[in-house]
């Protein structure tokens, strides 16, 4: 699931593009943004956004109508109060560089755990996901355009976003090259993940933990990171 900041943004920037504008819509809008191995905003995130930023007064009923015998569907506007919180939190998020929280980094602090034939085969793995995501990705940039039109031959994807799409492809291809690199050092004995941490070195770790030897070296890194 997408972060509980981004699915603020992206519900209350759609209304305020295409408002008044009902769920059922933003919902629908936000699929075909849907990049392949990207977290996606699921229908109940989407109306639980929608309420809470009528809740907090961001956005407000436009109108509700009933066709035939459907649900009753709710359309939404953005308010000025929202318009504010869109501009805010849209610069907040365009200059900060979070750091990604990738469930990888905290399963590879424990590779050494696994034997050097099964980390290279899952690197490599892992690694053929990517290259599989960056075929879909650049097969939908191919049948995309970033010329509106009312037809159905090409998918719109606004230049900015096909930019953005193009930054995933790269950041996947590096992470991919990686992996590979990673296996093929693992393989020809140029890292040596060190095998099971033994009491003896599980010791001399708690002590150098106690002495506070390596929390500098882990303040500097969360100092780069800010």
């Amino acid at each position: 699931m997408a972060g509980m900041w981004s699915t603020r943004l992206l519900v209350l920037g759609l209304v305020r593009w295409l408002g008044p504008v009902h769920g059922y819509l933003v919902r629908r809008e936000i699929d075909s943004w849907r990049m392949p191995g990207v977290s996606e905003v699921g229908a109940g995130s989407v109306y639980h956004a929608l309420k809470k930023l009528t809740g907090d007064g961001l956005i407000e009923v436009d109108s509700t109508e009933s066709v035939d015998d459907r649900p009753a569907r709710t359309s939404y506007r953005i308010t000025v109060e929202g318009e504010a919180e869109f501009q805010r939190l849209l610069r907040e998020k365009l200059w900060e560089a979070a750091p990604i929280d990738d469930p990888f980094h905290t399963a590879w602090s424990f590779a050494n755990v696994l034997g050097r034939a099964e980390n290279t085969a899952l690197l490599r793995q892992r690694a053929d996901t990517l290259y599989r995501r960056i075929d879909a990705c650049t097969a939908l940039l191919a049948s995309s355009t970033d010329r509106f039109t009312t037809g159905r031959e090409q998918l719109y994807m606004p230049a900015h976003v096909r930019a953005l799409l193009r930054r995933q492809i790269d950041l996947w291809l590096a992470d991919a090259e990686w992996c590979e690199s990673t296996a093929g050092r693992i393989e020809a004995g140029e890292l040596d993940l060190g095998g099971e941490i033994g009491p003896e070195q599980a010791a001399a770790w708690r002590e150098s933990i106690r002495d506070g030897c390596h929390h500098e070296v882990v303040e500097q890194w969360h100092r780069a990171m800010d």
